[in-house]
């Protein structure tokens, strides 16, 4: 409860809304296919993980085209960020809106990533995943593309 509190409080310092109303916060930077830091307007640097998505490791097949795509989406751009708490590594989860476009769940449809979290996912990102399968979009064009848990577990970070 103290984490979405904390999130919640992140989030209101947004004070520039988008077209519905929404705070934004300006892209900084893109780290890979499914994280990237926003500025606040007072300042303040969030690093954020795009919820329910789960994008190639740049190291993976199709990583470096994910990150790509993410990069022409929201570099340099003011977004809204829906939170919803922060991970194991303190970025805040969070799906990031510009207008009307879902950003998480465009980076799903178009083949970029992969939905993340076996306990009840989002349906529409179930969705869209399910049509990029069948069209073959972005990494599902791959015969077998690799679930980056798995490459992860296969390649674990050296300390």
């Amino acid at each position: 409860m103290a984490a979405a509190a904390v999130a919640t409080a992140a989030v209101e310092r947004c004070r520039l809304p988008d077209a519905a109303g929404r705070p934004t916060w300006t892209v900084r930077s893109v780290h890979d296919g499914d994280t990237v830091t926003c500025r606040d307007t007072e300042g303040g640097s969030h690093k954020i993980r795009l919820l329910g998505i789960d994008a190639p490791e740049m190291a993976q097949a199709g990583g470096r085209e994910s990150s790509d795509a993410l990069s022409r989406k929201v570099a340099g751009r003011r977004v809204a960020v829906i939170s919803r708490g922060y991970d194991h590594h303190g970025r805040l989860l969070g799906t990031l809106w510009i207008d009307d476009r879902d950003i998480n769940r465009e980076m799903v449809a178009e083949g970029h990533a992969w939905v993340f979290g076996r306990i009840a996912p989002d349906p529409d990102l179930v969705d869209a995943e399910s049509k990029a399968r069948r069209e073959r979009r972005g990494l599902w064009a791959a015969d077998r593309p690799q679930e980056p848990s798995q490459w992860r577990a296969e390649h674990p970070r050296q300390p």
